[in-house]
């Protein structure tokens, strides 16, 4: 980094690097932006989206063509409830990187949280037909279609990502989510076990199982276990921010 170069130099004597090194932050604008990126960063991590968001995009107007800038720009916008910008992000993304299949899903998703399910439905199948093998796609539009209802064309797509992709947890967590929908509570449970073998800390798993199981069978383990972690996370987010001064 080139602040942290430049406060080396200086603690070392070497003034004259010091002075060029902050001069080129100053006159070169890929520095500039990568100076946002690291107050952007450090803001997120204070949960400071709003905040953060603001330096994003003045990172992003001094390098339009960094794909990591951009991503960091949608991550703050989609914390910050801006989901428009978010989506514009997504699709500038897609464009420089466009060989790259998750830019494509995120593009759907983005879509998909605006409520646009048409768009989000034709981004994805039209990303697929350049990518077929992609298993954040099938998974992407699985995701879609259970959200509009289309249980069955849900599961199809899902099925697919598991096939191409058989140790992601989300896509087992929306298998079972589909197969309960379809009434297929059996399956669904067993879909969700897969999930929490691949990630056993995660709350929303147990939550999932919790509403598969008929009574006397899991579901007061899946409600003990829910219940514990839930309560770690509320002391978690009880903790205070260390951030104090805005940054404007």
């Amino acid at each position: 980094m080139a602040v942290e170069l430049g406060i080396r130099r200086g603690r070392r004597g070497r003034k004259r690097n010091l002075l060029g090194t902050l001069r080129d932050i100053f006159f070169r604008a890929d520095l500039r932006a990568q100076v946002w990126l690291a107050i952007g960063r450090a803001l997120i991590r204070r949960r400071r989206p709003h905040v953060a968001l603001r330096l994003y995009r003045r990172a992003t107007a001094l390098d339009p063509h960094s794909v990591r800038f951009w991503r960091h720009h949608a991550a703050a916008a989609v914390r910050s409830g801006n989901l428009e910008e978010a989506s514009l992000c997504y699709r500038t993304i897609a464009r420089l990187d466009g060989q790259n299949p998750r830019a494509h899903a995120r593009v759907a998703a983005s879509y998909d949280l605006l409520g646009a399910s048409g768009a989000a439905l034709k981004a994805c199948r039209g990303a697929l037909k350049r990518f077929p093998d992609a298993a954040c796609l099938h998974r992407q539009l699985g995701q879609i279609l259970l959200n509009t209802g289309s249980v069955d064309s849900a599961l199809r797509a899902l099925e697919r990502a598991a096939e191409l992709s058989p140790r992601h947890c989300d896509t087992y967590y929306f298998v079972g989510l589909a197969l309960r929908r379809a009434g297929r509570v059996k399956d669904a449970r067993e879909a969700l076990r897969r999930a929490l073998s691949l990630r056993p800390d995660d709350p929303k798993l147990y939550y999932a199982l919790g509403l598969c199981c008929t009574p006397g069978e899991e579901r007061e383990t899946a409600g003990l276990l829910l219940a514990g972690l839930a309560a770690e996370q509320a002391v978690a987010d009880l903790a205070p921010p260390q951030w104090t001064s805005p940054v404007r």
